[in-house]
């Protein structure tokens, strides 16, 4: 089939036309839509850089300043400047709330900020109370809610139509960004993107000023706290090595008391312990003579050498120090005793001392004399070293004490041991002297008695008799005195094994016509089993008979005195006992003293010198053993002794 053209070109034309609305509805598109919202991109890309700028120089405007105080102030007029960039035309400040609600200028530009009075700045107005507590109020010319705001008013009568007031509270403090316009325009509402930002900034930069404040607030406290604690701590640490010290000197003190039983040089010691704790160079102790009535410094004395130095000093010499503080009691201390009235200024310069401290030395409520320190700087000594000083005092003064009583003690004893030498030697002379005259006269007397001397009457016989008895027993003293004299002077012991039994059965026949002429019997059964003694068989033999002597005194007639002896391991036990009138309570504790005599003899009358038992105690003693006694009044007594026994030697 064939076509026409005209129908032929019609699809042509169809396509071009097509193609020419798809491009014109392309272009209408462009022109109309795309255009705009690119320019409007290009335009929000711009204020987006703005924004940035204008960010990046509000942080360069919150850099603080060296001062915290200053710092809101010194951002206020950076952010200011960088505010005045973009937007010269407005008259923008930075108000800040005072602690009585009033505002103050931080910072302005622009404007006449200068003219603005402190009076229309309050924020329990309005503009800067609704602005600073809701972040924003504006301000326009003319009737309207702030018509009677302080701020306003000032503002229109400097030519300003309106105002935003942008801010921020933050605990207790506040302040406000205000920008001020002139004349109707768009310059307030389009800043106030760059207001808000801004406004923000300057919230930061107060919140950090004012927390910086805080802190720096806390670390002066903490600081000072701090401080103040090292200050305490340090003299803590000072008083505790002070006070440990003063414990070791006393521990020291003590321990040099603790020793003055066995050392003379105690108070030697003492002195030097002080000395060396106070770092001293004199420490001495000064002790009353009652003699001479002179307080006199003890031997040993830390400092000083020579005897020159060791002087005595008159209780009645009123001008020194030591004397004043014996009488009164009362410690002296002076930081210079070569220049002080108090002190004698000789004896200072002669110790080369300046700085003296003296003490007494009292036991309960008697002064022994004074303790001294002496230091040759000036002013070394305070109340601390005082009080070291009177606790050493108090302790020294108990060994001061006990040395004085020591030497007293020691002086009696030397004078006593004199007496006692003295009555040894006259007791032995005498009764030397006594024994031979007393043989002679005993001779003679039984010569008389025997008749041949020629007869003698009833009545001689009988003064004859008892002048020999009485001779008698003048000879028995006199022997009695002279063993005690030797036991008392020291005699030895010929210790050696003993039959014990032998000599107790010797003892009792000796004393068997004694025992016969008073009616009384002797009971005694020997034990052939008894192992020897160790003993001095004359000084054992004499206690036996005094002994045995003693029990027939004490007995009545028909009474009965009874030995017995026992063995006890180790030692011998001599038991003798009698039925007589026994030992009154109050004499037991005496009768083995020199020249005790029970205060009953009377009872029985019973001769004797007091001597027996004493010689008997100190015979025992010698040889190692022990006597004692058991008595029942009106009922007898009984006394025992050991002395050791001699098996170990015969087993050898």
């Amino acid at each position: 089939m064939v076509m026409s053209s005209s129908a032929a070109g019609l699809p042509a034309a169809a396509a071009v036309l097509t193609t020419l609305t798809a491009a014109a509805v392309w272009w209408v598109f462009v022109f109309r839509r795309q255009l705009p919202m690119e320019r409007r991109l290009r335009e929000k890309e711009g204020e987006l850089e703005a924004a940035r700028d204008l960010a990046a120089r509000l942080m360069d405007a919150q850099a603080l300043a060296s001062r915290p105080a200053q710092a809101l102030a010194e951002a206020a007029g950076r952010i200011l400047d960088a505010l005045r960039l973009s937007h010269p035309d407005l008259a923008m400040a930075v108000v800040a709330r005072r602690p009585d609600g009033g505002g103050a200028i931080l910072a302005h530009r622009g404007g006449a900020w200068a003219r603005v009075p402190l009076s229309s700045l309050r924020f329990d107005s309005f503009l800067l109370g609704r602005g600073s507590s809701e972040g924003e109020s504006v301000w326009e010319l003319g009737p309207g809610p702030v018509a009677d705001d302080p701020l306003g008013k000032v503002l229109s009568d400097l030519g300003y139509t309106a105002a935003a007031v942008h801010g921020w509270r933050i605990e207790e403090s506040a302040g406000a960004l205000v920008a001020a316009q002139c004349g109707p325009g768009p310059s307030l509402s389009g800043a106030r993107a760059d207001l808000v930002m801004a406004t923000a900034a300057l919230r930061a930069t107060a919140a950090l000023t004012e927390g910086i404040l805080r802190l720096l607030e806390t670390r002066e406290r903490l600081q000072g706290g701090l401080s103040a604690a090292m200050e305490e701590l340090t003299q803590t640490h000072d008083r505790l090595i002070r006070k440990s010290k003063e414990v070791k000197t006393l521990h020291d003190v003590a321990s040099a008391l603790s020793q003055a039983g066995r050392h003379s040089s105690s108070l030697g010691a003492i002195v030097a312990i002080v000395a060396k704790a106070l770092e001293a160079d004199l420490v001495a102790f000064m002790v009353l003579d009652e003699t001479s009535g002179e307080l006199v410094t003890q031997p040993g004395a830390y400092g000083v050498e020579g005897e020159d130095l060791l002087y005595r000093i008159s209780l009645k010499d009123e001008g020194s120090s030591s004397v004043r503080v014996f009488k009164t009691r009362k410690p002296f201390v002076t930081g210079d005793a070569q220049n002080d009235p108090g002190a004698i200024a000789s004896y200072a310069k002669l110790w080369s001392i300046h700085s003296l401290m003296a003490v007494p030395l009292v036991v309960e409520d008697h002064v022994l004399g004074v303790m001294r320190v002496g230091s040759r700087r000036k002013n070394v000594f305070a109340e601390e070293q005082l009080a070291l000083v009177r606790a050493v005092a108090e302790e020294a003064a108990i060994l001061v004490e006990t040395a004085m009583l020591n030497r007293r003690l020691s002086e009696t004893a030397e004078q006593l041991a004199t007496l006692n030498r003295m009555k040894d030697e006259f007791v032995s002379t005498v009764s030397h002297e006594f024994k031979t005259p007393l043989t002679t006269i005993t001779g003679f007397l039984s010569v008389m008695l025997d008749g041949e001397t020629g007869p003698v009457t009833e009545q001689q016989v009988k003064f004859l008799q008892i002048a020999k008895s009485a001779a008698k027993r003048l000879a028995g003293l006199v022997s009695d005195l002279l063993d005690l004299s030797r036991l008392e002077s020291g005699a030895r012991m010929d210790l050696r094994p003993l039959n014990l039994a032998e000599l107790v059965t010797q003892s009792v026949e000796n004393h068997q016509p004694l025992a016969a002429e008073g009616d009384k019997t002797i009971v005694w059964s020997p034990d052939p089993s008894l192992p020897a003694a160790v003993a001095d068989e004359r000084w054992l033999g004499l206690v036996v008979d005094n002994l045995v002597s003693n029990a027939l005194k004490f007995t009545r007639p028909r009474g009965r005195v009874r030995l017995e002896t026992q063995d006890k391991g180790e030692f011998l036990m001599v038991s003798v006992s009698d039925d007589g009138i026994g030992i009154p309570p109050e004499d037991r504790e005496k009768v083995f003293e020199r020249f005790h005599r029970a205060s009953n003899r009377a009872e029985v009358n019973a001769p004797g010198t007091g001597l027996g038992l004493a010689i008997a105690r100190e015979v025992i003693a010698k040889h190692g053993g022990k006597i004692w006694l058991d008595s029942d009044l009106g009922k007898g007594t009984t006394f025992h002794f050991v002395v050791p026994a001699a098996r170990d030697e015969a087993a050898a």
